[in-house]
């Protein structure tokens, strides 16, 4: 039960980030550029990519917050209030991860087209300057990364009650005492 509605936060998480993700000049412009015909299944793709990241990343950081509840099971917990917040964007952070990984992956094994600009991989093995790899590499994952934060912040209060529930789960609340009432 605790598993599909895992898949179902990492679904509304997925589509959003694959709405906000479209809305970002590049899929959007390979979209509507139909002078060759593999741009379309770029764009696709892309977007694609932030509903299967969604798919992956919610089932996994709900597993470990539900394991770290269980091993804290004995402490008392104080609710904080920016913690939706904080799961929500931890979750996306993974989300952006995942989807960085599965982009360099799918140029990696030739599911999309090599092309000269969008292509990660060639972009980075071409660099002639020392430092040129490792930027380019920090610009791969943070050309997704920014569509998943802008996800974890629209939906972090309504999504982030139900992580803040699953990191609670299994520990009291925290019990105040107030010594000055006898």
């Amino acid at each position: 039960m605790i598993l599909l509605r895992l898949l179902g936060l990492g679904a509304a998480y997925g589509v959003c980030y694959m709405f906000i993700k479209s809305l970002f000049p590049e899929p959007f412009i390979l979209l509507t550029m139909q002078s060759k015909g593999h741009l379309s299944f770029v764009a696709l793709t892309y977007m694609g990519v932030g509903l299967v990241a969604g798919l992956i990343a919610a089932p996994l950081f709900g597993s470990f917050l539900l394991w770290r509840g269980r091993a804290a099971a004995g402490e008392a917990y104080e609710p904080r209030s920016g913690m939706p917040l904080i799961l929500s964007l931890v979750l996306t952070l993974m989300m952006g991860l995942i989807s960085a990984f599965l982009i360099l992956a799918a140029y990696y094994t030739g599911f999309l087209p090599s092309d000269k600009a969008l292509d990660p991989l060639r972009l980075i093995q071409s660099s002639a300057f020392p430092a040129g790899p490792p930027v380019l590499v920090a610009w791969t994952f943070a050309r997704e990364q920014l569509p998943a934060d802008m996800t974890g912040l629209f939906l972090a209060p309504v999504a982030g009650k139900f992580l803040l529930r699953l990191y609670a789960a299994g520990r009291p609340p925290l019990q105040k005492a107030y010594d000055e009432f006898e």
